[in-house]
């Protein structure tokens, strides 16, 4: 069965969701994950349902608010009541951020995170991109190390997070393999501290040899394209539509070389 490749709605965030699901199915992506924020649209479940009936391509990731919660709510309840939402709509994954260094990373296991995988969906921790030198970062785990995640459970891995903290990304992936439920795609530079999400292709990370070993490794999960907005030529709707196919284009011809 071909590794399902889908566009995360948070690509193009300066536009409405109705309109990136529309392109999403216009590209030929195999469904979207809903980056959700403060907008109702985006953690609704019957608005939801309806995007999915219109465009005919399912909701295959939800993933919550990086810095803050939804539903006025704050990030750990925001977590469990994301995993509540894609029970409710049949959606199978929602990726889970970290505590920030320094947070106890244990008592986040065992408590939201915890709670959160006992909602009946995958909730796959998303490795994170290494920040400036910290206190915190001397006497508790990291989240950007391979090492530091292989005891975390299912993981997203996001690959501009790899880059912009100076791990291979072949040897995160051997280190993480088995832990691997969810993919987020871009390139970067593999400048320390930039998290630049390029298109896939446009940087230095060895993305193809490393689609072609999911691709014969037998993963799980999906491959998310997972963009900022500029790369993809925003604001010109025509060269959008021309580098997302672009970019599935070169998903699907990586992980078919494996």
């Amino acid at each position: 069965m071909a590794v399902p490749i889908i566009f995360s709605t948070g690509s193009l965030h300066p536009f409405g969701l109705d309109r990136v699901f529309g392109w999403a199915a216009e590209a030929g992506f195999d469904g979207v994950e809903i980056m959700m924020d403060e907008r109702w649209d985006t953690h609704q479940d019957g608005y939801l349902q309806t995007l999915v009936q219109r465009h005919g391509i399912p909701i295959l990731a939800l993933h919550p608010p990086i810095f803050r919660g939804a539903w006025g709510l704050g990030r750990e309840e925001t977590l469990i009541r994301s995993a509540r939402l894609a029970r409710r709509i049949d959606v199978p994954l929602v990726v889970a951020h970290p505590p920030p260094p320094g947070r106890p990373l244990e008592r986040w296991k065992k408590g939201t995170l915890g709670e959160a995988r006992d909602q009946g969906v995958t909730v796959a921790v998303e490795n994170m991109p290494r920040g400036k030198p910290h206190v915190f970062n001397v006497r508790s785990r990291s989240c950007h190390l391979p090492e530091h995640l292989a005891d975390i459970g299912d993981m997203t891995l996001d690959t501009s997070h790899i880059g912009a903290s100076k791990v291979d990304l072949m040897r995160a992936h051997a280190v993480l393999e088995d832990q691997l439920r969810h993919i987020h795609l871009s390139d970067s530079n593999l400048e320390a501290g930039r998290d630049e999400h390029r298109l896939p292709g446009k940087g230095r990370l060895p993305l193809e040899p490393f689609l072609a070993a999911l691709g014969r490794g037998g993963y799980p999960g999906a491959v998310s394209l997972e963009l900022k907005p500029w790369p993809l030529g925003t604001p010109d709707p025509e060269v959008i539509m021309e580098r997302m196919r672009g970019a599935l284009r070169f998903a699907r011809e990586g992980l078919d070389a494996g």
